[in-house]
């Protein structure tokens, strides 16, 4: 009797022994549950805004589960939202201390430095979001977008096509890529990206100007005038489409037309170099140089290294004859770096 006895006690220890695991197991799937419960709520209430529930559910789900890395970097999107940058970055940073592979933390993470100043970060941060399976179109856009602030202008295209192919209606990759390609002197290609990016977002104001832009650059100055129409019938108030527009018309000879986009855009921003120059250039076409000296002058005042003004107050000195003068001009702005006064300083060695 004894011996069934300790043969029993042997055979139930190993089962009593599993029943403690068994319940250990239990809870851990128990607070599994809940915390993935817990998340789910957290990330359904921020798709409808609603933030204040959302970090609720997100710091329960903390509670219980402070190694839980997805629910830091949910919330560190709700300070985000917030313009809570440094508890954001605080938030994304301890998602990737408990998981160092979490590609989404790394990309919030860089967006966020990105959004507050572009020198706290690098094209190498949006990098690793992509190293660590963060697949997404905007990845690659942003690394683009810090690859072409840092120069390396082809690398910014191939990371803004790999956007697009990603997401074929990307309006601001198209014209960020456009941009790109108009900088590397490719302005037909420009043309085709902007064009593209004002069909897929056709209130993109700056896609019209800049395609006006390329548009004048290979000599299309037609096509350049509608594009900054279409800029200015979007934004009345844009003094940078007026003041193109008026560009154009001038060089179409339309002398007039340039002449109300230039008054246009001086009344929206008379503190404007380019503007206040403009006008000169139109009032030396008339003959009217008194009053082309008076506006280049006043460009000077405003920007006082303005090398267009500086290179045609001399072209309008020596249409009064006053060529001693005009020289002085024209040396001063070759010096500046525009390459077009060095023409005009031929006339000054003869």
């Amino acid at each position: 009797m004894k011996l069934k006895q300790l043969l029993f006690l042997v055979l139930l220890l190993p089962v009593l022994m599993l029943s403690a695991q068994d319940t250990e197991n239990t809870e851990d799937y128990r607070l599994n549950k809940l915390a993935e419960k817990l998340y789910n709520e957290a990330v359904n209430r921020l798709m409808e805004e609603d933030y204040y529930s959302a970090l609720f559910y997100l710091d329960s789900l903390l509670k219980i589960k402070p190694d839980y890395a997805l629910a830091y970097n949910e919330r560190g999107k709700v300070y985000f939202t917030h313009e809570r940058f440094l508890d954001a970055e605080y938030e994304f940073e301890k998602a990737i201390d408990l998981d160092s592979l979490f590609g989404e933390a790394y990309f919030n993470l860089a967006f966020t430095y990105f959004t507050q100043d572009t020198s706290k970060v690098s094209s190498e941060d949006f990098s690793k979001a992509i190293e660590y399976n963060y697949i997404e179109p905007h990845a690659y856009y942003y690394r683009g977008l810090m690859k072409h602030i840092e120069g390396d202008v082809t690398g910014a295209v191939a990371d803004y096509s790999v956007a697009i192919e990603m997401n074929s209606e990307y309006a601001i990759a198209y014209h960020d890529r456009g941009t790109a390609k108009n900088t590397l002197g490719d302005f037909q290609g420009a043309i085709y990206d902007y064009r593209l990016a004002v069909t897929y977002n056709p209130e993109l104001i700056s896609g019209y100007l800049n395609m006006g832009d390329a548009k004048k650059e290979i000599g299309d100055y037609q096509g350049a005038e509608r594009d900054y129409t279409i800029a200015v019938n979007l934004d009345t108030a844009n003094f940078k489409a007026l003041n193109n527009r008026g560009a154009t018309r001038y060089t179409l000879g339309d002398l007039e037309g340039a002449k109300q986009d230039f008054s246009k855009a001086y009344a929206l921003n008379p503190e404007s170099a380019e503007i206040t120059s403009n006008m000169g250039s139109l009032e030396q076409s008339k003959g009217n140089y008194d009053a082309a000296i008076e506006w280049f002058t006043e460009s000077l005042e405003i920007d006082s290294i303005y090398a267009p003004a500086i290179l045609n107050m001399g072209l309008t000195y020596e249409l009064q004859g006053k060529l001693n003068e005009a020289c002085a001009e024209w040396k001063l702005a070759a010096e500046l770096g525009l390459t077009d006064a060095e023409e005009y300083l031929k006339e000054c060695e003869e």
